[in-house]
Protein backbone atom coordinates (compact mmCIF):
# COMPACT_ATOMS: atom_id res chain seq x y z
CA UNK A 1 0.00 0.00 0.00
CA UNK A 2 2.91 2.32 0.68
CA UNK A 3 4.17 2.03 -2.88
CA UNK A 4 0.67 2.58 -4.35
CA UNK A 5 0.22 5.63 -2.18
CA UNK A 6 3.54 7.09 -3.34
CA UNK A 7 2.69 6.34 -6.97
CA UNK A 8 -0.64 8.16 -6.61
CA UNK A 9 1.12 11.20 -5.14
CA UNK A 10 3.69 11.14 -7.95
CA UNK A 11 0.98 10.79 -10.59
CA UNK A 12 -1.10 13.70 -9.32
CA UNK A 13 2.01 15.79 -8.83
CA UNK A 14 2.88 15.29 -12.50
CA UNK A 15 -0.70 16.15 -13.55
CA UNK A 16 -0.71 19.37 -11.51
CA UNK A 17 2.76 20.30 -12.75
CA UNK A 18 1.81 19.82 -16.39
CA UNK A 19 -1.41 21.81 -15.90
CA UNK A 20 0.49 24.66 -14.25
CA UNK A 21 3.02 24.72 -17.08
CA UNK A 22 0.24 24.80 -19.66
CA UNK A 23 -1.58 27.65 -17.89
CA UNK A 24 1.65 29.62 -17.52
CA UNK A 25 2.42 29.35 -21.22
CA UNK A 26 -1.16 30.18 -22.19
CA UNK A 27 -1.40 33.23 -19.93
CA UNK A 28 2.07 34.45 -20.94
CA UNK A 29 1.15 34.44 -24.62
CA UNK A 30 -2.23 35.99 -23.98
CA UNK A 31 -1.03 38.70 -21.65
CA UNK A 32 1.73 39.72 -24.04
CA UNK A 33 -0.93 41.51 -26.08
CA UNK A 34 -1.66 43.84 -23.19
CA UNK A 35 0.53 46.93 -23.48
CA UNK A 36 1.99 48.53 -20.42
CA UNK A 37 -0.27 51.20 -19.08
CA UNK A 38 0.39 54.45 -17.28
CA UNK A 39 -1.43 55.41 -14.15
CA UNK A 40 -2.36 59.03 -13.78
CA UNK A 41 -1.39 60.99 -10.71
CA UNK A 42 -4.12 61.06 -8.08
CA UNK A 43 -5.51 64.61 -8.27
CA UNK A 44 -7.43 64.15 -5.03
CA UNK A 45 -4.48 63.25 -2.85
CA UNK A 46 -4.82 66.43 -0.83
CA UNK A 47 -6.25 66.17 2.63
CA UNK A 48 -9.93 65.29 2.36
CA UNK A 49 -12.67 66.52 4.62
CA UNK A 50 -14.71 64.01 6.62
CA UNK A 51 -18.23 63.33 5.44
CA UNK A 52 -20.82 65.53 7.13
CA UNK A 53 -23.49 64.23 9.44
CA UNK A 54 -26.31 62.13 8.08
CA UNK A 55 -29.24 64.50 8.50
CA UNK A 56 -28.35 66.27 5.29
CA UNK A 57 -31.55 66.54 3.34
CA UNK A 58 -34.50 67.78 5.41
CA UNK A 59 -37.14 68.85 2.89
CA UNK A 60 -38.48 72.39 3.29
CA UNK A 61 -42.11 72.60 4.32
CA UNK A 62 -44.24 73.86 2.82
CA UNK A 63 -41.77 73.80 -0.04
CA UNK A 64 -39.87 76.85 1.18
CA UNK A 65 -36.14 76.29 1.76
CA UNK A 66 -35.36 76.23 5.47
CA UNK A 67 -31.63 75.46 5.71
CA UNK A 68 -30.44 74.17 9.07
CA UNK A 69 -27.96 76.02 11.21
CA UNK A 70 -24.53 75.98 9.69
CA UNK A 71 -25.76 75.54 6.13
CA UNK A 72 -23.27 76.88 3.64
CA UNK A 73 -24.98 79.05 0.98
CA UNK A 74 -24.33 78.23 -2.66
CA UNK A 75 -21.01 79.87 -3.55
CA UNK A 76 -21.07 82.77 -5.99
CA UNK A 77 -18.46 83.84 -8.48
CA UNK A 78 -17.75 87.32 -9.86
CA UNK A 79 -20.80 89.54 -10.31
CA UNK A 80 -22.93 87.06 -8.43
CA UNK A 81 -22.56 84.31 -11.04
CA UNK A 82 -22.60 80.71 -9.72
CA UNK A 83 -19.25 79.02 -9.70
CA UNK A 84 -18.55 75.78 -11.56
CA UNK A 85 -20.38 72.78 -10.14
CA UNK A 86 -17.03 71.10 -9.61
CA UNK A 87 -16.14 73.63 -6.93
CA UNK A 88 -19.27 72.96 -4.91
CA UNK A 89 -18.99 70.77 -1.85
CA UNK A 90 -22.17 71.48 0.03
CA UNK A 91 -22.99 70.70 3.62
CA UNK A 92 -26.61 71.83 3.46
CA UNK A 93 -30.07 70.33 3.10
CA UNK A 94 -30.62 69.69 -0.57
CA UNK A 95 -28.20 67.98 -2.92
CA UNK A 96 -28.33 69.67 -6.30
CA UNK A 97 -27.88 67.96 -9.63
CA UNK A 98 -26.35 69.94 -12.46
CA UNK A 99 -28.27 69.55 -15.69
CA UNK A 100 -25.82 69.94 -18.55
CA UNK A 101 -22.15 70.20 -17.53
CA UNK A 102 -20.96 66.97 -15.96
CA UNK A 103 -22.42 64.76 -13.36
CA UNK A 104 -24.69 64.77 -10.32
CA UNK A 105 -22.97 66.09 -7.24
CA UNK A 106 -22.27 63.66 -4.42
CA UNK A 107 -18.78 64.78 -3.58
CA UNK A 108 -18.82 65.17 0.19
CA UNK A 109 -22.38 64.16 0.97
CA UNK A 110 -22.93 61.20 3.23
CA UNK A 111 -25.21 58.52 1.86
CA UNK A 112 -28.76 57.89 2.92
CA UNK A 113 -29.72 55.73 5.83
CA UNK A 114 -32.63 53.31 5.79
CA UNK A 115 -35.53 55.25 4.25
CA UNK A 116 -37.89 56.89 6.67
CA UNK A 117 -41.18 55.26 7.55
CA UNK A 118 -44.37 56.45 5.91
CA UNK A 119 -47.96 55.41 6.26
CA UNK A 120 -50.02 54.23 3.32
CA UNK A 121 -51.96 57.19 1.98
CA UNK A 122 -50.29 59.68 4.32
CA UNK A 123 -48.45 61.52 1.56
CA UNK A 124 -47.59 65.21 1.28
CA UNK A 125 -50.18 67.32 -0.46
CA UNK A 126 -49.44 68.47 -3.99
CA UNK A 127 -47.90 71.95 -4.27
CA UNK A 128 -50.11 74.67 -5.71
CA UNK A 129 -50.54 74.12 -9.44
CA UNK A 130 -49.47 70.46 -9.29
CA UNK A 131 -51.48 67.27 -9.73
CA UNK A 132 -50.76 64.12 -7.72
CA UNK A 133 -50.78 60.47 -8.78
CA UNK A 134 -50.00 57.45 -6.57
CA UNK A 135 -48.54 54.48 -8.45
CA UNK A 136 -47.14 51.14 -7.31
CA UNK A 137 -43.73 52.55 -6.41
CA UNK A 138 -44.05 56.33 -6.62
CA UNK A 139 -46.04 59.33 -5.54
CA UNK A 140 -45.78 61.57 -8.60
CA UNK A 141 -46.40 65.33 -8.44
CA UNK A 142 -46.53 66.96 -11.88
CA UNK A 143 -47.17 70.59 -12.68
CA UNK A 144 -50.48 70.88 -14.51
CA UNK A 145 -54.07 69.69 -14.32
CA UNK A 146 -53.15 66.01 -14.08
CA UNK A 147 -50.20 63.65 -14.00
CA UNK A 148 -49.59 62.43 -17.51
CA UNK A 149 -49.88 58.73 -18.16
CA UNK A 150 -46.60 58.84 -20.05
CA UNK A 151 -44.74 60.20 -17.02
CA UNK A 152 -45.91 57.68 -14.44
CA UNK A 153 -45.68 54.74 -16.83
CA UNK A 154 -42.12 55.77 -17.74
CA UNK A 155 -41.22 55.97 -14.05
CA UNK A 156 -42.64 52.52 -13.34
CA UNK A 157 -40.80 51.11 -16.35
CA UNK A 158 -37.58 52.72 -15.16
CA UNK A 159 -38.11 51.25 -11.69
CA UNK A 160 -38.55 47.78 -13.14
CA UNK A 161 -35.35 48.12 -15.16
CA UNK A 162 -33.37 49.33 -12.15
CA UNK A 163 -34.64 46.47 -10.02
CA UNK A 164 -33.05 43.99 -12.44
CA UNK A 165 -29.79 45.01 -10.77
CA UNK A 166 -30.82 46.38 -7.37
CA UNK A 167 -33.77 44.38 -6.07
CA UNK A 168 -31.62 42.71 -3.41
CA UNK A 169 -30.38 46.07 -2.17
CA UNK A 170 -33.73 47.75 -1.63
CA UNK A 171 -36.47 45.31 -0.56
CA UNK A 172 -38.23 48.23 1.13
CA UNK A 173 -39.52 49.36 -2.31
CA UNK A 174 -42.27 46.75 -2.04
CA UNK A 175 -43.85 48.81 0.75
CA UNK A 176 -42.45 52.33 0.55
CA UNK A 177 -42.62 54.83 -2.28
CA UNK A 178 -40.35 57.46 -3.78
CA UNK A 179 -41.66 61.01 -4.23
CA UNK A 180 -41.11 62.63 -7.64
CA UNK A 181 -41.74 66.36 -8.14
CA UNK A 182 -41.81 67.12 -11.87
CA UNK A 183 -42.03 70.77 -12.93
CA UNK A 184 -42.73 71.91 -16.45
CA UNK A 185 -40.13 74.68 -16.32
CA UNK A 186 -36.95 75.63 -14.53
CA UNK A 187 -38.72 78.74 -13.19
CA UNK A 188 -41.35 76.64 -11.38
CA UNK A 189 -38.66 74.23 -10.14
CA UNK A 190 -36.65 77.10 -8.65
CA UNK A 191 -39.74 78.64 -7.09
CA UNK A 192 -40.65 75.28 -5.59
CA UNK A 193 -37.24 74.42 -4.21
CA UNK A 194 -35.40 77.71 -3.89
CA UNK A 195 -32.42 76.22 -5.74
CA UNK A 196 -30.02 78.34 -7.84
CA UNK A 197 -30.22 78.79 -11.61
CA UNK A 198 -27.49 76.25 -12.39
CA UNK A 199 -29.34 73.44 -10.62
CA UNK A 200 -31.00 70.94 -12.96
CA UNK A 201 -32.51 68.84 -10.19
CA UNK A 202 -32.43 68.28 -6.44
CA UNK A 203 -32.58 65.03 -4.50
CA UNK A 204 -33.21 64.20 -0.88
CA UNK A 205 -31.94 60.65 -0.51
CA UNK A 206 -32.94 60.14 3.12
CA UNK A 207 -36.46 61.47 2.43
CA UNK A 208 -36.72 59.60 -0.88
CA UNK A 209 -37.59 62.77 -2.81
CA UNK A 210 -36.42 63.90 -6.24
CA UNK A 211 -37.12 67.32 -7.73
CA UNK A 212 -36.60 67.77 -11.45
CA UNK A 213 -37.98 69.85 -14.29
CA UNK A 214 -38.69 69.04 -17.92
CA UNK A 215 -35.41 69.00 -19.84
CA UNK A 216 -33.26 66.77 -22.02
CA UNK A 217 -31.37 65.66 -18.90
CA UNK A 218 -34.41 64.94 -16.71
CA UNK A 219 -34.64 61.20 -17.45
CA UNK A 220 -30.94 60.67 -16.84
CA UNK A 221 -31.14 62.59 -13.56
CA UNK A 222 -34.10 60.47 -12.45
CA UNK A 223 -32.31 57.20 -13.28
CA UNK A 224 -29.12 58.30 -11.54
CA UNK A 225 -30.80 59.62 -8.41
CA UNK A 226 -33.23 56.71 -8.07
CA UNK A 227 -30.20 54.43 -8.08
CA UNK A 228 -28.69 56.39 -5.20
CA UNK A 229 -31.93 56.13 -3.25
CA UNK A 230 -32.22 52.39 -3.88
CA UNK A 231 -28.55 51.42 -3.51
CA UNK A 232 -27.28 53.75 -0.80
CA UNK A 233 -30.07 52.74 1.58
CA UNK A 234 -28.43 49.30 1.72
CA UNK A 235 -25.60 50.76 3.81
CA UNK A 236 -26.02 51.94 7.42
CA UNK A 237 -25.32 55.47 8.62
CA UNK A 238 -22.27 54.20 10.48
CA UNK A 239 -20.73 52.78 7.31
CA UNK A 240 -22.09 54.58 4.22
CA UNK A 241 -21.49 53.30 0.71
CA UNK A 242 -18.05 54.12 -0.73
CA UNK A 243 -18.24 57.07 -3.09
CA UNK A 244 -16.67 55.22 -6.04
CA UNK A 245 -19.13 52.35 -5.68
CA UNK A 246 -22.16 54.58 -5.24
CA UNK A 247 -21.35 56.82 -8.20
CA UNK A 248 -20.13 53.92 -10.31
CA UNK A 249 -23.35 51.97 -9.98
CA UNK A 250 -25.50 55.09 -10.43
CA UNK A 251 -23.71 55.88 -13.69
CA UNK A 252 -23.95 52.22 -14.71
CA UNK A 253 -27.72 52.12 -14.17
CA UNK A 254 -28.17 55.52 -15.81
CA UNK A 255 -26.41 54.23 -18.93
CA UNK A 256 -27.45 50.56 -19.00
CA UNK A 257 -31.01 50.77 -17.66
CA UNK A 258 -31.94 54.42 -18.10
CA UNK A 259 -30.54 54.59 -21.64
CA UNK A 260 -29.19 58.04 -20.86
CA UNK A 261 -25.43 57.73 -21.25
CA UNK A 262 -23.60 60.92 -20.23
CA UNK A 263 -22.01 62.53 -23.27
CA UNK A 264 -18.58 62.58 -21.59
CA UNK A 265 -18.50 58.87 -20.74
CA UNK A 266 -17.49 57.25 -24.02
CA UNK A 267 -14.54 59.57 -24.56
CA UNK A 268 -13.20 58.85 -21.08
CA UNK A 269 -13.64 55.11 -21.49
CA UNK A 270 -11.42 55.40 -24.55
CA UNK A 271 -8.81 57.13 -22.39
CA UNK A 272 -9.01 54.26 -19.90
CA UNK A 273 -8.61 51.70 -22.68
CA UNK A 274 -5.51 53.60 -23.75
CA UNK A 275 -3.96 53.30 -20.29
CA UNK A 276 -5.10 56.45 -18.51
CA UNK A 277 -6.79 56.44 -15.14
CA UNK A 278 -6.04 56.05 -11.45
CA UNK A 279 -4.65 53.25 -9.38
CA UNK A 280 -7.55 51.43 -7.77
CA UNK A 281 -6.10 51.91 -4.30
CA UNK A 282 -6.42 55.67 -4.93
CA UNK A 283 -9.79 55.45 -6.68
CA UNK A 284 -11.48 53.66 -3.78
CA UNK A 285 -10.12 56.07 -1.17
CA UNK A 286 -11.48 59.24 -2.75
CA UNK A 287 -14.35 60.68 -0.74
CA UNK A 288 -14.24 64.29 -1.89
CA UNK A 289 -14.02 65.98 -5.30
CA UNK A 290 -13.02 69.36 -3.94
CA UNK A 291 -10.24 71.02 -5.93
CA UNK A 292 -10.30 68.53 -8.81
CA UNK A 293 -10.45 69.77 -12.39
CA UNK A 294 -13.18 68.75 -14.82
CA UNK A 295 -11.07 66.31 -16.82
CA UNK A 296 -10.03 64.34 -13.74
CA UNK A 297 -13.56 64.26 -12.36
CA UNK A 298 -14.88 62.91 -15.65
CA UNK A 299 -12.12 60.31 -15.75
CA UNK A 300 -12.76 59.30 -12.12
CA UNK A 301 -16.47 58.81 -12.79
CA UNK A 302 -15.78 56.85 -15.97
CA UNK A 303 -13.34 54.57 -14.16
CA UNK A 304 -15.74 54.03 -11.25
CA UNK A 305 -18.45 53.14 -13.75
CA UNK A 306 -16.15 50.80 -15.68
CA UNK A 307 -14.88 48.95 -12.59
CA UNK A 308 -18.42 48.53 -11.23
CA UNK A 309 -19.59 47.27 -14.60
CA UNK A 310 -16.72 44.78 -14.67
CA UNK A 311 -17.60 43.50 -11.19
CA UNK A 312 -21.28 43.13 -12.08
CA UNK A 313 -20.51 41.20 -15.27
CA UNK A 314 -17.54 39.21 -13.96
CA UNK A 315 -19.33 36.42 -12.17
CA UNK A 316 -22.86 35.08 -12.34
CA UNK A 317 -24.94 34.76 -9.21
CA UNK A 318 -24.75 36.99 -6.17
CA UNK A 319 -21.03 37.83 -6.20
CA UNK A 320 -21.57 41.59 -6.54
CA UNK A 321 -24.20 41.55 -3.79
CA UNK A 322 -21.81 39.60 -1.54
CA UNK A 323 -19.06 42.12 -2.25
CA UNK A 324 -21.33 45.01 -1.21
CA UNK A 325 -22.59 43.09 1.82
CA UNK A 326 -19.04 42.50 3.06
CA UNK A 327 -18.24 46.18 2.58
CA UNK A 328 -21.36 47.03 4.55
CA UNK A 329 -20.16 44.77 7.35
CA UNK A 330 -16.89 46.67 7.47
CA UNK A 331 -14.51 44.42 5.55
CA UNK A 332 -11.69 46.23 3.70
CA UNK A 333 -12.18 46.37 -0.06
CA UNK A 334 -9.57 43.70 -0.83
CA UNK A 335 -11.06 41.26 1.71
CA UNK A 336 -14.61 41.86 0.48
CA UNK A 337 -13.37 41.29 -3.05
CA UNK A 338 -11.82 37.91 -2.22
CA UNK A 339 -14.80 36.80 -0.14
CA UNK A 340 -17.13 37.54 -3.06
CA UNK A 341 -15.08 36.58 -6.11
CA UNK A 342 -12.39 34.22 -4.82
CA UNK A 343 -8.99 33.82 -6.44
CA UNK A 344 -7.22 35.52 -8.08
CA UNK A 345 -9.10 38.56 -6.74
CA UNK A 346 -7.44 38.72 -3.34
CA UNK A 347 -5.89 42.16 -3.90
CA UNK A 348 -6.97 45.40 -5.53
CA UNK A 349 -3.95 45.14 -7.81
CA UNK A 350 -5.27 41.79 -9.08
CA UNK A 351 -8.64 43.36 -9.82
CA UNK A 352 -6.93 46.29 -11.50
CA UNK A 353 -4.87 44.03 -13.76
CA UNK A 354 -7.87 41.90 -14.74
CA UNK A 355 -10.05 44.94 -15.38
CA UNK A 356 -7.35 46.60 -17.51
CA UNK A 357 -6.85 43.39 -19.45
CA UNK A 358 -10.56 43.11 -20.11
CA UNK A 359 -10.69 46.72 -21.30
CA UNK A 360 -8.13 45.82 -23.96
CA UNK A 361 -9.35 42.39 -24.97
CA UNK A 362 -12.85 41.72 -23.62
CA UNK A 363 -11.71 38.17 -22.77
CA UNK A 364 -12.75 38.09 -19.10
CA UNK A 365 -16.12 39.79 -18.78
CA UNK A 366 -16.46 40.91 -22.38
CA UNK A 367 -17.28 44.55 -21.61
CA UNK A 368 -14.55 46.48 -23.37
CA UNK A 369 -17.11 48.51 -25.32
CA UNK A 370 -19.77 50.85 -23.98
CA UNK A 371 -23.39 49.84 -24.41
CA UNK A 372 -25.15 52.19 -26.81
Amino acid sequence: MDILHKLRILFWGLVIGLWSLFMYQYMSEDMSTLKRFKIGKNPFSAKTEPRPTLNKYPIPAPFVPQPPRGTVPAPQGPAGQPVSSLDLVKKGDIKDVVSTPLIPEHSSVEKAATPAEDEEGNYPEAPAGFAMKVTRHFVVYEEGAEVSEQLYETLESLHGSIMLDLVAFSPWTREKKVYIYYSQSGETYRRLTGRPAWSGGAASLSERKIYVYKSDEAFGILAHELTHIYFDSFFPASNPSPLWLSEGIATYVQSERGYSTPNWLEQNLKLLEGGSGFKLKDLVRIENMQGADEDNVRLWYAQSYSVVRFLMKLKAGNAFYTFCKKLREGSPAHQALYQAYGMPYNKLTSLEYAWRYDLKTGKIAGINTIKQ
